[in-house]
């Protein structure tokens, strides 16, 4: 079971998918952003949108906070992710005032405030120690010949409605 000391933000996950929505990345999963294809979706929707911050966080990550024994409802979707610029893996101890005293650069802290500001406002900027009891969690298993969308999945369509009206209140 990993554990991370790292730098960074708390994403609300409502925030995460209103991201996905909006930028209409179809490869990422809401749910679970720790994932290979979702974080590297979600890092070039970044990239794309703020590319000036992210040269400055090179080493952006995405963790999840995760408790397999958790088997209540809301212990699939946790309220937040988080999006850091440092993260150091916690194998049997670690000096926390260490890792804490290597710090981040100024260029990067300063980018990660603006990042914060654009995905999470409000949210603080700190070190946290996060445990993700399961890295590898498996996808729910697809019902087996169907290659529909589950029925509880908006549809493009509405995906497309849902988008247009999120943007306007942004205008």
């Amino acid at each position: 079971m990993p554990v991370y000391v790292l730098h960074g933000f708390r994403w609300p996950r409502s925030a995460i998918r209103i991201h996905i929505i909006l930028n209409n990345i179809d490869d990422a999963a809401a749910e679970y952003i720790v994932s290979p294809g979702t974080s590297s979706s979600l890092l070039q929707s970044l990239r794309g949108l703020y590319p000036d911050l992210l040269k400055s966080l090179p080493n952006l990550r995405f963790i999840e906070q995760y408790d397999p024994a958790d088997i209540s409802d809301s212990a699939l979707s946790q309220p937040y992710a988080f999006v850091a610029d440092k993260v150091e893996v916690c194998r049997l101890s670690v000096d926390i005032t260490e890792v804490m005293g290597q710090g981040v650069a100024t260029d990067g802290w300063g980018a990660l405030l603006e990042l914060r500001d654009q995905l999470a406002p409000g949210e603080k900027v700190g070190w946290w120690v996060v445990a993700n009891g399961d890295e590898q969690r498996p996808k729910p298993p697809s019902t087996e010949g169907s290659c529909e969308e589950p029925d509880d999945l908006p549809s493009k369509k509405s995906r497309g409605k849902l988008k247009k009206f999120l943007s306007k209140g942004s205008t």
